[in-house]
């Protein structure tokens, strides 16, 4: 019975696994649109251009300007404005920005070729610029296709070492303004600090007045100025006596 009841069982499995397998192929694919509508298709992508075809267009769009490295523009119709606003960028950053010219058929031919992908229609304006590894082609119709434009060019300026022309900075003309408040204030005005005053010099000291003459004491005695000749060495001056003279007479006394 177990024998039996298993190769029943097979043809539903292998149903199952190939509704399974379907359904991851049909989301794979879902996922696959989703990423290509998204990001993809707004990728700018390196082509490989028959060769002539870059002198071509050199020859086409006419001469550079001097120092200045070539952006072509077919289909300049197609997002002017934006054109013109990138234009100023462009030149800043070391390229010129340069449309191709919408006589020439067969050079719009094989653009046109160059552009086309599957059964995508081509989409304009197209720009096409000379990388680091060759031709670079953008189909510049979407906000997400330009930003990786513009990001591209300017990692390309910055690789290449192309000057980029930015403008000074404009001085302020605002005047100075004072450091005090912007607006009157009501209320008393704010208390001035005063800076701490130096402490008061020291007056100089006085002289110590003379101590009182006693009687008996000898007058004092003012000092000569020094003689501008040799000077001598000073000599001991002998004792005076200072005593009264009445003991002096009584001290005479003893002796006579």
């Amino acid at each position: 019975m177990t024998s039996s009841a298993a190769p029943s069982q097979l043809p539903r499995i292998l149903l199952g696994v190939v509704i399974g397998a379907v359904l991851g192929l049909l989301m794979l694919g879902v996922a696959l649109a989703a990423w290509w509508l998204a990001v993809a298709r707004h990728t700018p992508q390196p082509i490989v251009a028959p060769e002539g075809v870059e002198a071509r267009l050199e020859a086409a769009a006419g001469p550079a300007a001097f120092g200045l490295a070539p952006v072509y523009v077919h289909g300049a119709s197609s997002g002017a404005d934006w054109l013109a606003q990138i234009a100023p960028e462009l030149e800043s950053q070391g390229y010129d920005l340069r449309p191709t010219p919408p006589d020439d058929p067969v050079l719009a031919r094989e653009i046109e070729r160059l552009a086309r992908r599957w059964a995508e229609p081509p989409r304009r304006p197209l720009l096409i610029w000379r990388g680091p590894t060759g031709l670079v082609l953008c189909r510049c119709d979407h906000p997400r296709a330009r930003a990786q434009a513009r990001q591209l060019l300017a990692a390309a300026a910055s690789l290449d070492g192309a000057p980029s022309s930015a403008p000074p900075a404009v001085a302020s003309r605002r005047a100075a303004e004072p450091a005090g408040p912007a607006y009157p204030r009501l209320g008393p005005p704010p208390a001035k600090t005063v800076a701490p005053s130096a402490p008061p010099a020291a007056a100089p000291a006085r002289a110590a007045p003379p101590a009182p003459a006693l009687p008996g004491d000898p007058a004092p005695r003012a000092k000569a100025p020094p003689s501008p000749g040799r000077s001598s060495p000073a000599r001991p001056s002998s004792p005076r006596r200072t005593d009264p003279p009445e003991a002096r007479r009584d001290a005479d006394s003893l002796f006579f």
